[in-house]
């Protein structure tokens, strides 16, 4: 594999989820009847946000605290040379909330916004991230909205790739579920990297990361009530296999498996989606903008699978323009050439 290869795929997960969290910030919470009376139809480009509490005062083509997490952690896997810990994915954490008080606590979902102040006042992360005791806390979509840098490191490698996911998703979201989301996501991408990657072997990684996610979390994390991650994504497989189109697809995506803010149905959503649009990386996220409920994250997550398996190729150049120049703070170049330089080295000596 080239060098080159692996930086565009890289750069293109970053990219494309990106782009799909910008692309679905002002549709949130919204459902797909408003979504459509809104704004004319689908959303199809970068829209004016205004209208949604959630990012009121957003730039068109800006980016919420998925993307923004999503980056913060990849700057702690580089700044500890790829040797990444609990305490560093803790550590990033907090210093997002530090460093986008635009973004936090606003847009902090229903297990972040806990875990930080608690992180704060110096508690153990590994067992702050099993806590529960709240709807939500700790299976809510967080763990996966930020997991793509934990699919970088090991091109190739799912079970090495499973340890960085959840080393990634303790210090929040210690339950099966999460980790189960998270290891799908990151497996997925993780298989993307490779050249010979297809949608199959794509989607082929995702399970094979739930399956083990849940296992493991059933070992080690808290057992949270709720339905399996593992059987949603089988469900949205199911749906994107037999819809004649992506509307049918986001119909019955939403009748099924849900829309809402839960890992277990992000997770399947969001691979649903990717799959629905046979991989096509616009397709792909303007799905996820469109399908209602948690928009902004589900289109974030499906394109990462979407960006990985297309590095940059597919993008829409207007859209990237503006987007670029929304969100000038996240220099994705330079984190994507050191995460490359992280990952080769490992696929190198694998």
């Amino acid at each position: 594999m080239e060098k080159e290869h692996l930086f565009n795929k890289i750069k293109g997960t970053f990219i494309v989820a990106g782009m799909g969290d910008a692309l679905g910030a002002p549709s949130e919470a919204w459902s797909r009847d408003e979504i459509i009376k809104q704004f004319g139809g689908l959303i199809t480009d970068f829209v004016d946000p205004s209208p949604n509490i959630y990012v009121q005062d957003n730039l068109i083509g800006e980016v919420t605290d998925d993307t923004s997490q999503m980056y913060e952690m990849a700057l702690a896997i580089i700044k500890s040379n790829g040797n990444f810990t609990v305490n560093d994915a803790a550590k990033a954490l907090v210093d997002w909330s530090e460093k986008y008080p635009k973004y936090y606590p606003r847009n902090a979902g229903p297990t972040t916004r806990y875990v930080i102040e608690e992180l704060k006042s110096g508690k153990d992360p590994v067992e702050l991230g099993k806590m529960g005791g709240t709807y939500d806390r700790g299976t809510s979509n967080g763990a996966a909205m930020r997991i793509a840098p934990a699919g970088f490191l090991y091109p190739g490698d799912l079970e090495k790739t499973i340890e960085v996911a959840i080393t990634m998703t303790k210090p929040s979201h210690g339950t099966q579920h999460a980790y189960s989301g998270a290891c799908a996501i990151a497996c997925g991408i993780s298989n993307a990297l490779m050249e010979d990657s297809d949608l199959f072997s794509i989607i082929k990684a995702c399970l094979y990361g739930a399956k083990r996610g849940e296992e493991i979390g059933k070992q080690e994390a808290r057992i949270a009530s709720g339905f399996a991650t593992y059987e949603k994504i089988i469900k949205s497989i199911e749906i994107a296999l037999t819809s004649d189109n992506m509307n049918e697809a986001m119909d019955k995506l939403e009748r099924y498996v849900g829309n809402d803010g839960s890992i277990q149905s992000t997770v399947g959503c969001a691979i649903g989606l990717f799959l629905a649009g046979s991989g096509d990386s616009m397709k792909t996220i303007i799905g996820g903008a469109n399908i209602g409920g948690d928009t902004d994250t589900i289109a974030c997550i499906a394109g990462m699978l979407a960006g990985a398996y297309n590095g940059l190729e597919g993008i829409d150049m207007d859209k990237y323009e503006v987007f670029i120049n929304a969100n000038p703070s996240l220099d994705f170049d330079k984190v994507s050439e050191e995460l490359t330089n992280i990952a080769y080295n490992n696929y190198l000596t694998r």
